[in-house]
């Protein structure tokens, strides 16, 4: 067991006034069972440390804040997991993780979010609970019932890149039914990274000469497909190897921090700040223009209420955008 999840046990197990408070204040809303609720609760985290299971891992994402991750789900059990999970956008910085029973209902969820802190060599990750946003978007998640989540935050403590950090998952702790997620931070692949990655940092686009505008501050992403959006114009997909779920053609050239092609009798000329190849100094790569794309949710943007925007994105799988 690393130091890390010492420390969240510790923390749990010394049952501190101000989680106390916080804990037994969020759970006062299910009656008098909240206390034995709460201490089932704990009880089953602290099992989620002591066997080992059978894990479902994510992929590699990249968030439009730059910051690349996976996810391991263990579940302390040997057989398969009865349960489906799903990673989900939420805002800019964050995915909700749902699991779901045979039956497709939600018995779990949270949104996960990963900050870059301001040093910019160091990340925290954090539980957060499934709120008001997660029903307005999910609401029938749970066959129409409140889905249940975390009573208050989970916060890791500042992680560099390859840190990990684990989350306890209650999924029925009544029954000590428990599971853990396992959450690491990517190394970035300014850190000697040896795959072919596609890089967009502070990415303009001009289409025709004239710049597409663009809002906020500019973003790292890297992976082994990228993409940028333009509300009205639609998705453009971006690959290092050949597509064959999709009419990817080898049509996009890539000179240094240059990205040319055309699309929709459209000649277009993509600025990055580093070089945009991360093995190679210039080389033709696979492209896949799409008009009519529109993200779903509002994980490209840090506030969900904000106009749709340009936005830049990168991944190891074309799931993430194109199921």
């Amino acid at each position: 067991m690393c130091f890390h999840h010492r420390l969240l046990i510790l923390d749990i197990v010394a049952y501190r006034q101000p989680f106390r408070q916080k804990l037994c204040h969020r759970f006062e809303r299910f009656g008098a069972g909240g206390r034995l609720t709460i201490m089932r609760w704990l009880a089953s985290l602290l099992l989620l440390h002591a066997l080992p299971g059978v894990g479902q891992v994510s992929s590699v994402i990249s968030l439009s804040n730059g910051v690349r991750f996976k996810v391991a789900s263990e579940t302390g059990k040997s057989t398969p997991d009865p349960l489906k999970l799903e990673m989900k956008p939420a805002t800019g910085n964050s995915v909700y993780r749902i699991l779901r029973d045979q039956s497709g209902l939600a018995v779990f969820a949270y949104e996960l979010v990963i900050d870059r802190l301001p040093d910019g060599d160091h990340f925290q990750i954090i539980a957060k609970p499934a709120g008001n946003d997660f029903a307005a978007k999910f609401p029938n998640a749970d066959g129409g019932k409140p889905t249940p989540t975390f009573p208050i935050n989970i916060e890791s403590p500042p992680l560099g890149a390859g840190g990990q950090f684990s989350i306890g998952i209650p999924t029925d702790p009544g029954l000590f039914e428990h599971r853990m997620d396992l959450v690491q931070v990517q190394p970035d692949v300014r850190s000697g990274n040896p795959a072919p990655m596609i890089r967009f940092v502070d990415l303009k686009v001009l289409i025709n000469g004239a710049v597409v505008p663009t809002s906020g501050p500019g973003k790292d992403v890297s992976g082994t497909y990228a993409m940028f959006y333009i509300p009205k114009r639609g998705g453009y997909f971006f690959s290092t190897e050949p597509v064959t779920s999709r009419p990817f053609a080898q049509s996009a050239t890539v000179e240094r921090n240059h990205l040319k092609f055309s699309a929709d009798n459209r000649d277009y000329d993509c600025v990055s700040a580093a070089p945009i190849l991360t093995e190679s100094v210039r080389g033709q790569i696979w492209m896949y223009y799409d008009p009519s794309y529109k993200p779903s949710g509002a994980w490209t943007k840090p506030n969900p209420k904000s106009p749709d925007a340009f936005f830049t994105a990168a991944s190891d799988t074309l799931g993430w955008w194109l199921p």
